[in-house]
């Protein structure tokens, strides 16, 4: 389970940037490409974190 589910609040802003190096011009796919990439890299976060916390317990 993620422990910050939510987006940042400058989520329009990683949006605009990935308008800026791709060739979409619709900021709603711009925006969920910058919300996907969130999400995946809070999940890792989150599971590396589990299996540090595992390893300190064993």
């Amino acid at each position: 389970m993620s422990k910050n589910p939510e987006t940042p609040q400058d989520m329009d802003k990683w949006a605009d940037r990935i308008r800026t190096v791709s060739s979409t011009s619709d900021p709603q796919a711009a925006r969920k490409l910058a919300g996907d990439i969130y999400r995946a890299a809070q999940e890792d976060l989150d599971a590396e974190r589990a299996r540090a916390e595992y390893e300190r317990e064993e």
